[in-house]
């Protein structure tokens, strides 16, 4: 659990910082306190993200929320237990702001998580959900989605981009030129 009033002191950490590098924890229990955090979360979230996840705002805890439009979902301790498709999709990050790339995700999952009761659901997704998903359980796996980009002449940055710096040395240290 975060500290008391962790809250108060919540921003969202970028890339280049050691937390989104590290596989999350998993939750042991869900708790009022968590439920009360991810909530407290969407403000973070929104308005131009559609998911994030904990180690984004400095927690290792295995746990994202996101909204493509049906409102909060929260998501613990996730598991794809299937994938199935493939496509191509322009993807963006709060923690890598201004910068986008095509990647490839599974165009269907079947997820295995804890919901906000701390129920143990297994649900299927698809498409954009589906994409959401992935892309949030790579952040609890110490993944961003510039780590699977195929081909850097796709990745598009946007002018004043205050990760760019540090986006050329990720991409650089896997043998590739931006």
């Amino acid at each position: 659990m975060p500290p008391s009033g962790y809250t108060d002191h919540m921003k969202i950490v970028l890339i280049g910082s050691p937390i989104l590098r590290q596989k999350a924890k998993p939750i042991r229990k869900m708790t009022r306190e968590l439920v009360h955090l991810a909530e407290s979360m969407e403000d973070f979230m929104k308005p131009t993200g559609v998911g994030l996840a904990a180690p984004q705002i400095g927690l290792s805890q295995a746990f994202f929320i996101y909204d493509v439009g049906e409102g909060l979902h929260l998501v613990a301790n996730p598991q794809i237990l299937e994938r199935k498709g493939s496509a191509s999709a322009e993807e963006g990050c709060l923690s890598v702001p201004g910068v986008y790339a095509p990647i490839d995700r599974a165009t269907e999952i079947t997820l295995s998580y804890l919901d906000h009761t701390g129920k143990r659901r297994i649900h299927k997704y698809v498409d954009f959900e589906a994409r959401v998903i992935q892309h949030e359980l790579d952040h609890l796996q110490g993944m961003l989605f510039v780590d699977r980009i195929t081909d850097p002449s796709t990745i598009s940055v946007q002018e004043g981009s205050p990760v760019a710096a540090v986006l050329t040395q990720t991409i650089k240290g896997k043998g590739q030129e931006l």
